[in-house]
């Protein structure tokens, strides 16, 4: 379900909380599905449960999940607005492609170029 990159310069937690948002605002997790407890997912994905509690912190503190004492935590997108956290999400994703993109020495035209390449057949996309 989940998959954590120790290579990553992101750090774990930070992962778990980006694929549990995206997981949420794409549709896959909703309002009310109960989230594995934390020794369960940090057995799963090899992690020390201090760093599972530390991304489910955060996802609380940012209205993603509600914890309920002893009975575990909890999606809470029904308040969220999900097309905002939705775009923001893709803005972060843009934004670590195009970085990578620009590394590899391409400019803004071939970026865009190859997007629209990639895009046909994989999205319904209007040609300009």
């Amino acid at each position: 379900m989940f998959r954590i990159d120790a290579r990553s310069a992101v750090p774990v937690y930070q992962q778990l909380v980006q694929q549990i948002k995206l997981m949420i605002v794409s549709g896959k997790l909703v309002d009310g599905d109960k989230l594995p407890s934390i020794r369960q997912l940090a057995s799963e994905v090899k992690l020390n449960p201090n760093t599972v509690a530390k991304a489910y912190r955060q996802l609380e503190n940012s209205g993603f999940v509600t914890s309920r004492k002893g009975m575990g935590v909890y999606v809470s997108s029904e308040e969220m607005d999900l097309e905002k956290n939705r775009m923001e999400i893709f803005q972060q994703l843009a934004d670590v492609f195009i970085t990578r993109a620009a590394g590899l020495g391409l400019d803004s035209g071939e970026i865009i170029e190859g997007i629209r390449k990639r895009l046909k057949g994989v999205v319904n996309h209007d040609q300009d």
